[in-house]
């Protein structure tokens, strides 16, 4: 692959990498790219974005209900710690 390849902005600021480019990176579409600036250039490297859940209030509930500790599981904890 050459060391330069010629890519034009367009007009909402969009530019398209060249199809060896996206070979040579394993790039398929949806892949997501972080953009960074360093010493006057702008540097992409391929990201890893994990998915995020929102968590209505049932689901909160349901995350503490499973945090909460038996009296049994209390006693142990409490006879481990000396407390």
């Amino acid at each position: 692959m050459p060391k330069r390849l010629l890519v034009q902005l367009g007009k909402r600021g969009q530019l398209t990498l060249p199809a060896e480019v996206r070979r040579a990176l394993g790039l398929k579409p949806g892949d997501a790219l972080a953009v960074r600036l360093e010493e006057g250039r702008v540097v992409l490297e391929p990201a890893v974005v994990l998915p995020v859940e929102i968590y209505d209030e049932e689901r909160i509930r349901e995350f503490e209900d499973a945090a909460r500790l038996s009296p049994e599981e209390a006693e142990r904890i409490r006879k481990r710690w000396n407390l």
